[in-house]
């Protein structure tokens, strides 16, 4: 019991994932309709909503005040335009090469050659519609902010909060009891989030478990060629683009930001929620990788909702395998255009589970193949989207990172410091 104490945060994570999926597995073999295994996965489940409530419940007063405090401190008005024009090229340049590399992956190992078409059920996905490009922009903005607290409306949340913070700077000196008052509430979220991430191996646990035995293993099989080339594209965007980004513009030591940055990581891998994973992305990214608080405060709950680069590789991949099922050609003036509407189509959907699946439907409308593929899809959709939802995570601290870096004011000693996480601490 004393070892399990002094064990760290990210190695008690990384065994009950381990012992997540064994357990599923074993249940999966059992018969996931066998009394027992009946009887226990609605337990396992348990473990992962109490853990999924308990983030959901610090997720809209962390991003409100944060994201106040955050523009509020920014010193002038200049600073935040200077941070968020740096912050929205790096989201639609990493956009464009994640997309891009979903497109190219699928294109050179064509994961739907093969398949046959006629075993697929057609009515296994229900076609939702969705937004166009300018309702999108429109929902950026919020007609009533009670509403929009209460619903959980990220992006109004985050704009209303940007007004907010602008206000007081605007102010100046008037505004600096409130600004006080909120930083101390954004200080405060931050403590509840510390308690909380004490229960993520738990959360973890309960989480794989109850996917690996509801699906099974022998649920890789028909797709494990569409599942390879999704994880691979994923793992190569890691790898090269977000690697090239921190070694050359953001000029630190990748190998320092991804061991710092892995709990986030598996938390967005096991949530399928960039959301859910970001009161941890923001406690990583300001006392393990040294981002200012104002400006980890902007970028990451932005990022959560508008910065999709996982989801986008999945566009790409998930177009080029659906036409192949069919033998549909797709020209390269009809991919190149996939990526600037993959790219807006991403921009303001909510951060959860299922919504890449549904804007997949759209883009295979828009270009006239067949949704049947999807079908296959929808039945492994979870375990694609976890490589998704992680890579989507981790690209907001590589902008967080890059964006600092960039404005001269990334704390060098923390980043390369051993880290908060990296050790058991005392949160009393």
């Amino acid at each position: 019991m004393s070892k399990l104490k002094k064990m760290k945060l990210f190695q008690k994570i990384f065994i009950g994932l381990f012992l997540g999926v064994i357990v599923g597995a074993i249940l999966s073999a059992i018969g996931k309709d066998e009394t027992f295994v009946v009887t226990l996965l609605p337990w396992l489940g348990l473990l992962g909503d109490i853990f999924l409530r308990l983030i959901r419940m610090v997720v809209v007063p962390l991003v409100l005040f944060s994201i106040i405090s955050g523009v509020s401190n920014l010193t002038e008005i200049k600073k935040l335009r200077s941070i968020g024009t740096k912050t929205i090229i790096f989201f639609l340049v990493t956009g464009f090469l994640s997309i891009g590399t979903g497109l190219l992956m699928a294109n050179i190992f064509k994961p739907g050659a093969g398949l046959k078409i006629a075993e697929l059920g057609a009515d296994v996905v229900e076609m939702k519609e969705l937004p166009t490009i300018f309702d999108s922009i429109l929902g950026l903005f919020p007609a009533n902010i009670f509403e929009s607290l209460a619903q959980g409306e990220m992006l109004h949340i985050i704009s209303f909060g940007i007004f907010v913070g602008a206000g007081l700077l605007i102010m100046g000196e008037r505004a600096k009891p409130i600004v006080d008052l909120v930083d101390r509430c954004s200080e405060m979220m931050y403590k509840v989030v510390d308690i909380v991430i004490q229960f993520t191996p738990i959360g973890v646990f309960g989480l794989m478990a109850k996917a690996v035995a509801t699906f099974g293993v022998g649920i890789f099989g028909p797709v494990f060629k569409f599942i390879l080339v999704d994880y691979g594209a994923n793992i190569f965007n890691i790898a090269v683009w977000y690697s090239l980004i921190l070694y050359f513009i953001a000029k630190v030591n990748p190998l320092t930001f991804y061991k710092k940055a892995f709990q986030p990581w598996v938390i967005a891998f096991s949530t399928c929620s960039s959301a859910a994973a970001l009161p941890v992305t923001m406690k990583v990214g300001t006392d393990e990788l040294g981002i200012p608080k104002e400006t980890a405060s902007f970028i990451l709950p932005l990022g959560a909702t508008a910065n999709m680069n996982g989801t986008g590789i999945y566009f790409g991949i998930v177009v080029i395998f659906a036409a192949q099922l069919y033998g549909i050609p797709v020209s390269l003036t009809q991919q190149i255009m996939l990526v600037f509407t993959a790219t807006m189509l991403s921009i303001g959907c909510a951060a959860a589970p299922q919504t890449g699946l549904i804007i997949s439907i759209a883009l295979l409308t828009s270009l006239g193949i067949p949704l049947d593929g999807i079908a296959l899809i929808a039945g492994v959709y979870r375990i694609v989207d976890q490589i998704h939802t992680s890579t989507n995570a981790l690209g907001d601290l590589v902008v967080g990172v890059a964006v600092s870096s960039l404005e001269r004011d990334l704390d060098m000693e923390t980043f390369n410091g051993k880290g908060m996480f990296s050790a058991n601490k005392d949160i009393s």
